[in-house]
């Protein structure tokens, strides 16, 4: 979080609120009342005013304070001058004749009320970014229960359970407050409800089934994913009018707090994690609820992505789980778990994003630390055809290994003719299934001490181009001229037919592929 943005300024309307308690006879003019002011001053006609400071002013100096723009406490019976449109602060009008010096010092005592909350904030953020005790010291600024909840409606934290609090039970296996699965249906076939998700600044909100209202907050991360709400229950106090606006503030240091609490968590705890172990890894999952609950973290279905696999070399959780905390922290919009020995990775591409190289290096700078191989499927655009290519990256990783050892990452490209061949000729066996001019040329070779073999394999290794073909041979271009023709008197090869040149090229690479003895059958 930025400096500035961990500054709290009030306003006149907080002012207002606040000041609500102990005056019940006075009068609030508002004009344009954004949240700027960090302190009070008292008004006695000075030139030099700031509009950083709210000025406690005696009805003699009014006109002139007026002139000068400033927000105003008016104490003194008086009737206030038209405003006119030139006049665009606020005015909080006491016409008790209170002394000046006891209105001064219940102002700075709302300032360092906030002041203190602000400072609390950013020490508990700055310190361990604990959610429960950020909840905690704010409290006293919204004098009503505080829930953070996450992507799933749990509570994270609830503050001090008062009578009208929603039923709540606690999940065993993470410690949240689950909804009964009643309201949960309610919640989730409700128009209105699910509208809330949209929003982005703080609302009232009063659902049907409750008898008070709530203000709630959604919280994003930088990449404009949800992850949660705050929620403010009506209950002991009357919602005030600047409680919207404080808890937008509120938000900025929850939203850097749950990124805390999410480091702090199992990574396949994490709500994005969550859904993707459950879209990969359960056939009974409800795909349309699960795309529904991604949609909510910004990713959409026909957006980009690319998954990729590893195998560990044991199942220890924290070695594990530090694997997973590199690849979200450095892979942009990122999500990670493992389940046993078992390492799942899923990337969300920008939408400008085309080339997945990038995203290859980082795999491969990733493995080469941990001393793992990743196999990475290929970019593909829709997030419910994962599992299709998971399994893509798992071959990839198959086959990588064997195949280039030294890499750290292995594209589903790099190895995707190495698995069509490997599978291409079924139950034969390679020199079967390979084309039975190879088996008469290898003879021949033999027999005679010839090379017509490999004369065919570098002139179909370069594209038939006789000049490239003979150069590669050392060989005068009317010698392999001469060759060739031996070899079709010797085969019967149609050297000028194209299913016969991809028949003998893809024969060749099998043959390549099988004197690898760490892939034959």
């Amino acid at each position: 979080m930025k400096k500035d943005d961990e500054r709290l300024y009030l306003s006149m309307q907080i002012l207002t609120d606040y000041m609500d308690d102990q005056f019940s006879d006075y009068y609030f003019y508002r004009g344009n009342d954004p949240m700027v002011l960090e302190d009070v001053r008292l008004y006695y006609g000075q030139a030099e005013i700031s509009e950083k400071f709210v000025y406690i002013v005696k009805p003699g100096y009014l006109q002139k304070a007026m002139e000068n723009n400033c927000n105003i406490v008016l104490i003194g019976k008086v009737e206030l001058p038209k405003i006119t449109p030139r006049y665009h602060k606020s005015i909080i009008h006491i016409p008790k004749n209170e002394r000046v010096e006891y209105i001064l010092e219940l102002i700075q005592n709302i300032f360092h009320k906030f002041r203190k909350w602000e400072m609390d904030l950013v020490q508990i953020l700055t310190e361990e970014g604990d959610l429960a005790a950020m909840c905690k010291c704010s409290q006293d600024i919204f004098q009503n229960p505080i829930y953070v909840l996450d992507h799933n409606n749990n509570a994270i934290v609830r503050t001090t359970y008062v009578v009208g609090m929603m039923t709540m039970k606690p999940d065993p296996n993470t410690g949240s407050l689950i909804l009964p699965v009643e309201r949960r249906n309610l919640l989730y076939h409700s128009e209105e409800f699910l509208q809330t998700y949209k929003t982005k600044t703080a609302q009232y909100w009063t659902p049907s089934w409750n008898k008070h209202r709530d203000i709630y907050v959604n919280v994003f991360d930088e990449y404009q994913r949800y992850l949660g709400r705050i929620l403010v229950n009506e209950l002991q106090s009357s919602f005030k009018s600047s409680q919207l606006r404080l808890l937008e503030y509120f938000c900025k240091f929850v939203a850097k707090g749950f990124q805390n609490y999410r480091m702090n968590a199992r990574g396949w705890e994490f709500p994005l994690q969550k859904l993707l172990e459950k879209l990969l890894l359960d056939e009974s999952a409800d795909e349309d609820v699960l795309l529904e609950s991604l949609n909510r973290l910004g990713w959409r279905q026909n957006d980009s992505y690319l998954t990729a696999k590893a195998i560990l070399p044991s199942d220890d959780d924290a070695y594990a789980y530090s694997i997973c905390l590199d690849i979200m922290e450095g892979g942009q919009d990122a999500a990670a778990f493992s389940q046993g020995k078992e390492l799942y990775a899923v990337f969300h591409l920008p939408e400008s994003e085309m080339n997945p190289d990038s995203y290859y290096a980082f795999l491969h700078e990733i493995g080469l630390k941990a001393g793992i191989h990743f196999g990475a499927s290929s970019l593909f655009f829709q997030i419910l055809r994962i599992k299709e290519y998971q399994e893509q990256a798992s071959i990839a990783l198959e086959y990588g290994q064997l195949r280039e050892s030294e890499r750290y990452c292995h594209p589903y490209h790099s190895i995707a003719l190495t698995y069509f061949l490997r599978n291409a000729i079924g139950s034969l066996k390679p020199h079967i299934a390979c084309a039975a001019a190879l088996r008469i040329l290898r003879k021949t070779d033999r027999e005679k001490g010839s090379d017509y073999y490999n004369t065919l394999k570098e002139y179909i290794h370069s594209n038939c181009q006789p000049i490239q073909a003979a150069k590669s041979l050392y060989l005068h271009r009317g010698t392999l001229t001469y060759r060739l023709n031996k070899i079709h008197s010797l085969t019967g090869l149609d050297l000028n037919d194209r299913d016969t040149i991809l028949y003998l090229d893809l024969s060749f690479r099998i043959e390549d592929l099988y004197q690898d003895e760490s892939l034959l059958p």
